[in-house]
Protein backbone atom coordinates (compact mmCIF):
# COMPACT_ATOMS: atom_id res chain seq x y z
CA UNK A 1 0.00 0.00 0.00
CA UNK A 2 2.92 2.32 0.83
CA UNK A 3 4.53 1.73 -2.53
CA UNK A 4 1.05 2.55 -4.06
CA UNK A 5 1.01 5.97 -2.45
CA UNK A 6 4.06 7.29 -3.39
CA UNK A 7 3.65 6.17 -6.72
CA UNK A 8 0.24 8.41 -6.83
CA UNK A 9 2.16 11.48 -4.78
CA UNK A 10 4.73 11.33 -7.28
CA UNK A 11 2.75 11.64 -10.01
CA UNK A 12 1.07 14.14 -8.92
CA UNK A 13 4.08 16.13 -8.90
CA UNK A 14 4.60 15.15 -12.18
CA UNK A 15 1.40 16.33 -13.24
CA UNK A 16 2.34 19.42 -11.40
CA UNK A 17 5.30 20.48 -12.59
CA UNK A 18 4.86 19.32 -16.12
CA UNK A 19 2.20 22.48 -16.62
CA UNK A 20 4.57 24.46 -15.08
CA UNK A 21 6.92 24.25 -17.63
CA UNK A 22 5.96 22.70 -20.89
CA UNK A 23 2.28 23.19 -20.81
CA UNK A 24 0.30 26.24 -23.30
CA UNK A 25 -0.84 27.79 -19.96
CA UNK A 26 1.60 30.86 -19.31
CA UNK A 27 1.51 31.54 -15.51
CA UNK A 28 3.51 34.87 -14.33
CA UNK A 29 4.47 35.30 -10.30
CA UNK A 30 2.02 37.96 -8.66
CA UNK A 31 3.50 40.05 -5.38
CA UNK A 32 1.76 42.39 -3.34
CA UNK A 33 3.48 44.75 -0.61
CA UNK A 34 3.10 44.14 2.77
CA UNK A 35 5.51 46.60 4.48
CA UNK A 36 6.98 49.93 3.70
CA UNK A 37 9.74 51.67 5.32
CA UNK A 38 9.00 55.37 3.66
CA UNK A 39 7.87 54.76 0.17
CA UNK A 40 9.97 51.61 -0.45
CA UNK A 41 8.40 48.01 -0.07
CA UNK A 42 10.62 46.24 2.70
CA UNK A 43 8.54 42.54 2.17
CA UNK A 44 6.85 41.17 -0.80
CA UNK A 45 4.13 38.14 -0.31
CA UNK A 46 4.26 36.42 -3.63
CA UNK A 47 2.73 33.59 -5.38
CA UNK A 48 3.15 31.31 -8.21
CA UNK A 49 0.18 28.33 -9.51
CA UNK A 50 0.91 26.01 -10.60
CA UNK A 51 5.08 26.62 -9.53
CA UNK A 52 7.12 24.99 -12.33
CA UNK A 53 9.91 22.56 -11.74
CA UNK A 54 12.98 24.80 -12.21
CA UNK A 55 15.44 23.84 -9.63
CA UNK A 56 18.47 25.84 -10.22
CA UNK A 57 20.10 28.25 -12.69
CA UNK A 58 23.12 27.94 -14.84
CA UNK A 59 25.09 30.05 -13.28
CA UNK A 60 25.10 27.58 -10.20
CA UNK A 61 28.57 26.68 -8.76
CA UNK A 62 28.94 22.77 -7.98
CA UNK A 63 32.09 21.60 -6.17
CA UNK A 64 34.07 19.04 -7.72
CA UNK A 65 36.40 16.05 -6.43
CA UNK A 66 39.57 17.83 -6.98
CA UNK A 67 38.33 21.28 -5.28
CA UNK A 68 37.77 23.41 -7.94
CA UNK A 69 33.86 24.86 -8.69
CA UNK A 70 32.02 24.18 -12.19
CA UNK A 71 28.64 26.22 -13.63
CA UNK A 72 26.10 23.72 -13.54
CA UNK A 73 25.68 24.93 -17.53
CA UNK A 74 28.82 23.06 -17.96
CA UNK A 75 28.28 20.28 -15.99
CA UNK A 76 27.55 16.26 -17.15
CA UNK A 77 26.92 13.33 -16.87
CA UNK A 78 29.90 11.92 -15.03
CA UNK A 79 31.29 14.95 -13.39
CA UNK A 80 32.10 14.08 -9.83
CA UNK A 81 30.07 16.77 -7.60
CA UNK A 82 29.85 17.08 -3.44
CA UNK A 83 26.71 16.11 -2.53
CA UNK A 84 26.97 15.67 0.92
CA UNK A 85 28.10 17.01 5.04
CA UNK A 86 30.33 13.50 5.14
CA UNK A 87 32.60 15.27 1.92
CA UNK A 88 31.45 12.66 -0.07
CA UNK A 89 31.80 13.00 -3.67
CA UNK A 90 28.98 11.18 -6.44
CA UNK A 91 28.80 11.34 -10.27
CA UNK A 92 26.00 13.24 -11.98
CA UNK A 93 23.75 10.15 -12.87
CA UNK A 94 21.43 12.49 -15.41
CA UNK A 95 19.34 15.30 -15.28
CA UNK A 96 15.81 15.31 -14.71
CA UNK A 97 15.26 17.99 -17.10
CA UNK A 98 17.12 20.98 -17.82
CA UNK A 99 16.74 24.12 -20.49
CA UNK A 100 19.52 26.23 -21.37
CA UNK A 101 17.75 29.35 -23.35
CA UNK A 102 15.61 31.70 -22.20
CA UNK A 103 15.27 33.70 -18.61
CA UNK A 104 13.35 32.17 -15.47
CA UNK A 105 12.34 32.76 -12.15
CA UNK A 106 14.42 32.33 -8.85
CA UNK A 107 14.94 32.99 -5.54
CA UNK A 108 18.36 34.21 -4.37
CA UNK A 109 18.65 33.38 -0.82
CA UNK A 110 21.61 35.11 0.70
CA UNK A 111 23.17 33.40 3.81
CA UNK A 112 26.15 34.13 6.09
CA UNK A 113 27.18 31.86 8.69
CA UNK A 114 28.39 33.97 11.55
CA UNK A 115 30.99 31.69 13.11
CA UNK A 116 32.92 32.12 9.43
CA UNK A 117 32.17 34.90 8.40
CA UNK A 118 31.31 33.13 4.94
CA UNK A 119 28.35 34.44 2.85
CA UNK A 120 26.51 32.54 -0.47
CA UNK A 121 23.39 33.30 -2.11
CA UNK A 122 21.42 30.47 -3.25
CA UNK A 123 19.21 30.65 -6.55
CA UNK A 124 16.84 28.39 -6.54
CA UNK A 125 13.26 27.44 -7.67
CA UNK A 126 10.86 28.29 -4.54
CA UNK A 127 9.34 24.69 -4.73
CA UNK A 128 12.47 22.90 -4.52
CA UNK A 129 13.60 21.29 -1.36
CA UNK A 130 16.42 23.07 0.78
CA UNK A 131 17.95 21.46 4.18
CA UNK A 132 17.37 23.24 7.53
CA UNK A 133 20.15 23.69 10.04
CA UNK A 134 18.16 23.39 12.54
CA UNK A 135 15.49 20.53 12.29
CA UNK A 136 18.01 18.60 9.16
CA UNK A 137 14.92 18.57 8.10
CA UNK A 138 13.97 19.44 3.59
CA UNK A 139 12.02 22.48 3.26
CA UNK A 140 10.67 24.13 0.44
CA UNK A 141 13.37 27.24 -0.44
CA UNK A 142 10.00 29.48 -0.95
CA UNK A 143 9.67 28.66 3.22
CA UNK A 144 12.83 29.77 4.50
CA UNK A 145 12.72 33.34 5.91
CA UNK A 146 14.88 36.19 7.09
CA UNK A 147 16.45 34.80 10.40
CA UNK A 148 16.07 30.87 9.46
CA UNK A 149 19.06 28.62 9.05
CA UNK A 150 20.46 26.44 5.86
CA UNK A 151 23.07 24.10 6.11
CA UNK A 152 26.24 25.25 4.02
CA UNK A 153 29.61 23.04 3.40
CA UNK A 154 32.69 24.70 3.87
CA UNK A 155 36.21 23.00 4.69
CA UNK A 156 34.48 19.36 5.80
CA UNK A 157 32.42 21.03 8.06
CA UNK A 158 28.63 21.56 8.21
CA UNK A 159 27.98 25.38 9.52
CA UNK A 160 24.83 26.83 9.75
CA UNK A 161 23.72 29.75 7.22
CA UNK A 162 21.53 32.40 8.67
CA UNK A 163 19.14 34.17 5.87
CA UNK A 164 20.05 37.61 5.59
CA UNK A 165 17.89 38.40 2.19
CA UNK A 166 15.10 36.93 -0.29
CA UNK A 167 14.89 38.36 -3.95
CA UNK A 168 13.31 37.23 -6.69
CA UNK A 169 15.45 37.35 -10.04
CA UNK A 170 15.49 36.06 -13.40
CA UNK A 171 18.11 34.23 -14.40
CA UNK A 172 19.29 31.92 -17.83
CA UNK A 173 18.37 28.33 -18.36
CA UNK A 174 16.87 25.65 -15.37
CA UNK A 175 18.60 22.31 -14.88
CA UNK A 176 17.50 19.37 -12.42
CA UNK A 177 20.96 17.21 -11.56
CA UNK A 178 20.40 13.72 -10.44
CA UNK A 179 22.62 11.78 -7.77
CA UNK A 180 22.45 8.60 -6.26
CA UNK A 181 22.06 9.93 -2.82
CA UNK A 182 19.63 12.49 -3.85
CA UNK A 183 21.38 15.01 -2.31
CA UNK A 184 23.78 18.03 -3.93
CA UNK A 185 25.68 21.27 -2.65
CA UNK A 186 24.94 23.78 -4.99
CA UNK A 187 26.67 27.07 -3.96
CA UNK A 188 27.78 26.14 -0.83
CA UNK A 189 24.57 24.87 0.24
CA UNK A 190 22.98 21.14 1.21
CA UNK A 191 19.75 20.63 -1.10
CA UNK A 192 17.85 18.23 -2.30
CA UNK A 193 17.24 16.61 -6.14
CA UNK A 194 13.95 17.15 -5.69
CA UNK A 195 11.09 19.36 -5.68
CA UNK A 196 7.06 19.92 -5.42
CA UNK A 197 6.58 17.35 -2.20
CA UNK A 198 7.50 17.98 0.91
CA UNK A 199 8.80 14.84 2.05
CA UNK A 200 12.15 14.83 0.44
CA UNK A 201 12.74 10.70 1.76
CA UNK A 202 9.85 9.48 -0.10
CA UNK A 203 10.64 11.60 -3.12
CA UNK A 204 13.54 9.66 -2.78
CA UNK A 205 12.57 6.31 -2.27
CA UNK A 206 9.71 6.60 -5.65
CA UNK A 207 12.76 8.24 -7.74
CA UNK A 208 14.65 5.08 -6.81
CA UNK A 209 12.77 3.85 -10.23
CA UNK A 210 14.24 6.37 -12.24
CA UNK A 211 17.79 5.84 -11.00
CA UNK A 212 17.34 1.77 -11.82
CA UNK A 213 15.95 2.85 -15.23
CA UNK A 214 19.32 4.89 -16.50
CA UNK A 215 21.60 1.96 -14.60
CA UNK A 216 20.11 -0.06 -17.18
CA UNK A 217 19.58 1.83 -20.22
CA UNK A 218 21.42 5.31 -19.62
CA UNK A 219 20.70 8.85 -19.00
CA UNK A 220 19.33 11.06 -22.16
CA UNK A 221 21.02 14.28 -23.15
CA UNK A 222 19.80 17.03 -21.27
CA UNK A 223 15.87 17.82 -22.69
CA UNK A 224 13.50 20.46 -21.22
CA UNK A 225 10.86 17.54 -20.80
CA UNK A 226 10.44 15.03 -18.67
CA UNK A 227 11.72 11.28 -19.46
CA UNK A 228 9.22 9.47 -21.07
CA UNK A 229 8.91 7.10 -17.92
CA UNK A 230 7.49 9.93 -15.81
CA UNK A 231 5.18 11.06 -18.14
CA UNK A 232 3.99 7.37 -18.89
CA UNK A 233 2.60 7.27 -15.00
CA UNK A 234 0.69 10.54 -15.68
CA UNK A 235 -1.64 8.18 -17.50
CA UNK A 236 -3.07 7.31 -13.30
CA UNK A 237 -2.76 10.93 -12.24
CA UNK A 238 -6.75 11.25 -10.93
CA UNK A 239 -5.78 8.31 -8.79
CA UNK A 240 -4.11 10.38 -5.96
CA UNK A 241 -7.20 12.15 -5.29
CA UNK A 242 -9.35 9.43 -4.49
CA UNK A 243 -7.18 8.26 -1.69
CA UNK A 244 -5.79 10.06 0.99
CA UNK A 245 -2.65 10.95 0.00
CA UNK A 246 -1.18 13.76 2.56
CA UNK A 247 -3.01 11.76 5.24
CA UNK A 248 -1.02 8.92 4.74
CA UNK A 249 2.47 9.71 3.67
CA UNK A 250 2.79 12.84 5.68
CA UNK A 251 3.69 14.92 2.75
CA UNK A 252 1.98 17.64 0.93
CA UNK A 253 2.55 19.84 -2.55
CA UNK A 254 4.04 23.08 -2.38
CA UNK A 255 0.99 26.09 -2.23
CA UNK A 256 3.16 28.74 -4.19
CA UNK A 257 3.22 31.03 -1.71
CA UNK A 258 6.77 33.05 -0.80
CA UNK A 259 8.10 36.33 0.70
CA UNK A 260 11.12 38.33 -1.07
CA UNK A 261 12.48 41.18 0.15
CA UNK A 262 13.52 42.79 -3.17
CA UNK A 263 12.10 42.08 -6.94
CA UNK A 264 15.36 42.27 -9.33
Amino acid sequence: MSTLISFLVLIALISINDIGVNGSLNYETSCTCDSFSGNVCTKYTCSTAPPSLKCFPGSSQLILEDGSFKALSAATIGDRVLVNKDNAYEPIIGFIHAKREDLFEFLAIEVQSAGSNLTSTLLVSCNHLIFDFDSGDARFAGKFRVGDRVQMLHNDQILPGEVIKVKLTKQQGFYAPLTKSGTIVVNGVLASNYATVSNHALAHRVMGIYRWWISLFGASASSEHLPWLMEALMSVEKMIRWCSGQVLTGSHIYDGVFEVSTII
